[in-house]
């Protein structure tokens, strides 16, 4: 094994013979970078490649470990944080544990076994962290893409909705500090697949505030419970399924903290996807989320109060010139009236191809409204 394939360990002391030490007892097993103090070694971190282990000494002058640790957490939440002391300072060591999130708590002097040991163990979860979100990223999200797409063409005025929610919550999210940002997307992504069974023009009644009949508010009550058990069978996604479960209403107070956040999240969103269905205008979203109720936390408010300030553009595209990535912005149909892609879904290599095939057959008719993100 040569040195680039070994597992990168960063060692941070305030004492030079330590961390000589260190690099000697573990050259050969782990790729050694030391530094001396805090501030170095979070130069460390942002020059280098990254890391899967940082080992950080407690007591060290300027910054001690918890903070250190802390800031690293920050820099790099994928590498596993080990902290070492010689102090029996119990508060401080419990400080250090909770703000940088800390693998492994060791005493010094630490013996050369239990601190090789201990590395290998920080490096296997290291990995099955990278594996997960590897997983989270290729297999799960090609999962959720094709559920969505299903949605698209069953149900399009549902996949609207989704759709128009799924942006808000991204625009939300790169507002806010939630780490997991995936479970909120996805929760929104595949919020209105319980809808599927719902005739479009219910919906749209709904929309509109006409009067419902008890079978009918029957139904779109239900249909947040439906998506729920649909998306709790995939693996992964049992705290996007409980977001989803509580789309129009307040989670249980010992719910978890990603429900308790996302369920008013995805609901602030609904509601500005259910007004701008019903006006067409871009109202802002504090006058239409003020009302809402059970109500929206604040700090909702405010990360979706410009949400509608991106402004998008709009435009008149032929097929040949579509680019993958821009938003159908009216229903295509077939000269037949069968639709082919509803408004609000993002064009694909595949979409794009399909719409040329149509074209050629002269089955469809351009050019096509489309919209892209402001550059």
């Amino acid at each position: 094994m040569t040195e680039d394939t070994l597992p990168r360990v960063l060692c941070v002391d305030d004492e030079p013979n330590l961390l000589a030490a260190m690099e000697r007892t573990l050259h050969g097993r782990f790729d050694v970078v030391t530094a001396n103090g805090g501030t170095a070694g979070l130069d460390a971190i942002q020059l280098g490649e990254p890391f899967a282990v940082i080992v950080s000494d407690m007591r060290m002058p300027g910054m001690d470990g918890a903070t250190f640790l802390a800031h690293a957490r920050e820099q790099a939440p994928d590498a596993v944080r080990i902290l070492l002391t010689g102090q029996a300072d119990v508060e401080s060591s419990i400080a250090a544990i909770n703000r940088g999130a800390i693998f492994r708590y060791l005493c010094k002097p630490c013996p050369s076994d239990v601190l090789i040991a201990t590395l290998d163990d920080a490096v296997r979860h290291y990995d099955r962290v990278r594996a997960e979100r590897e997983l989270l990223e290729t297999t799960l999200t090609a999962a959720v893409n094709t559920l969505t797409e299903v949605l698209a063409m069953v149900a399009p005025w549902a996949f609207q909705r989704a759709t128009f929610a799924h942006s808000a919550v991204q625009h939300a999210l790169s507002r806010l500090d939630w780490s997991d940002g995936w479970i909120y997307s996805i929760a929104a992504a595949l919020s209105q697949l319980g809808c599927v069974g719902i005739p479009p023009e219910l919906m749209q009644a709904d929309a509109a505030q006409r009067h419902l009949g008890p079978d009918e508010k029957k139904l779109l009550r239900e249909h947040p419970e439906v998506a729920s058990r649909l998306v709790a069978a995939i693996p992964r996604l049992d705290l996007a399924a409980e977001i989803i479960r509580y789309q129009s209403d307040n989670p249980p107070p010992d719910a978890p903290l990603e429900v308790i956040r996302g369920a008013p999240l995805l609901r602030a969103a609904l509601e500005l996807e259910r007004d701008w269905s019903r006006t067409k205008a871009a109202r802002s979203p504090r006058d239409v989320l003020r009302t809402v109720q059970p109500p929206v936390p604040d700090y909702i408010v405010r990360a979706l109060a410009d949400f509608r300030s991106e402004v998008n553009h709009h435009r008149a595209a032929r097929v040949r010139d579509l680019v993958p990535g821009w938003v159908v912005d009216e229903d295509v149909r077939c000269t037949n009236g069968m639709m082919v892609l509803s408004r609000g879904h993002e064009l694909t290599d595949t979409a794009i191809a399909a719409l040329s095939r149509l074209l050629a057959a002269q089955a469809i008719r351009e050019p096509i409204r489309v919209r892209s993100r402001a550059d």
